[in-house]
């Protein structure tokens, strides 16, 4: 930062930034960084990805703070970014990094607890000049010896779910998105469980005895490390998808159905045949007159 920076406005800001993350993803998915004897080779792969993780986050914090009408800090260290946020940012970007450590396999045994330490670690040592070195000695890795004691510990994919966080807190300026926690990995795979059961209720409801089931909720998949659940919730008329903790049955009187079983042995190619259409060509979606589906 330095005197005189402005901001472009939020609509580009957020394109930018998640146009930019959406690139390193698609890159690290195509090229991943491979295991190797040599941990200087295996670093010397991670190393154009760390440093623009380490770009990303840090213009993502400072996005967020300016999208508040406060100037961001004159600094690079992320640690130092992210104390001055507001707590109910904060505590957005908290709950993604919990959530990716807890859901996203190849991180579960991640020795770095809260993003708070994550960030101070990838801040690294200070110099004489009380500066954050950690991102300067990852990004000249490839030629210099680095001043702090040792290299800040990384995750790509941590990094990049962090970023992730921050563009989804600045739509929720430059395009007045809702909630910016419908986002976390765990939403993100429920959004790709919901394709499969759309095609699961699609078949049934162009099968013969649809209307004959009458008000109930059906367990389709759960529960995750909260306790929550898909499910639907047939009643008056209309049908509507949660992810959520079941209902208490004191609190319900509607039968519970556990359809766990059958949706994980659908077939998408036999169910659509069963109903004399295929799956690149599905009919109507088949809801019952007077009803409708949430997603």
């Amino acid at each position: 930062m330095t005197k005189g920076t402005s901001y472009k406005n939020q609509l580009h800001v957020w394109a930018g930034l998640e146009t930019a993350l959406k690139k390193e993803w698609e890159k690290f998915r195509k090229c991943p960084v491979l295991p190797d004897m040599v941990p200087e080779h295996e670093m010397a792969q991670a190393w154009g990805y760390v440093v623009a993780g380490y770009f990303l986050i840090e213009q993502g914090l400072k996005a967020v703070r300016n999208m508040r009408g406060h100037t961001p800090p004159k600094t690079h260290s992320l640690s130092v970014l992210f104390a001055d946020m507001p707590e109910e940012d904060k505590e957005v970007l908290e709950t993604y990094y919990d959530d990716f450590l807890q859901v996203f396999t190849a991180t579960r045994s991640f020795p770095i607890s809260t993003l708070d330490e994550f960030l101070v670690n990838l801040d690294g040592a200070r110099n004489s000049r009380g500066q954050h070195v950690g991102s300067f000695d990852w990004r000249y890795f490839l030629t210099e010896e680095g001043s702090g004691g040792s290299m800040p510990l990384v995750s790509i994919n941590v990094m990049h779910e962090i970023a992730y966080g921050c563009v989804r807190i600045v739509a929720t300026f430059g395009k007045q998105e809702r909630n910016p926690l419908l986002g976390t990995y765990s939403w993100r795979l429920r959004s790709i469980r919901s394709k499969k059961y759309h095609d699961w209720l699609m078949v049934r409801m162009n099968s013969a005895g649809w209307n004959e089931e009458g008000a109930r909720i059906e367990q389709l998949w759960g529960p995750d490390y909260q306790g929550r659940y898909d499910y639907l919730v047939f009643k008056d008329g209309e049908t509507r998808f949660y992810f959520a903790a079941l209902p208490e049955p004191r609190s319900t009187s509607l039968p519970l159905a556990d359809k766990r079983a059958e949706i994980a042995a659908f077939d998408v190619e036999e169910g659509f045949r069963s109903i004399g259409i295929t799956a690149n060509r599905p009919a109507g979606r088949g809801v019952p007159k007077g009803g409708h589906v949430m997603f």
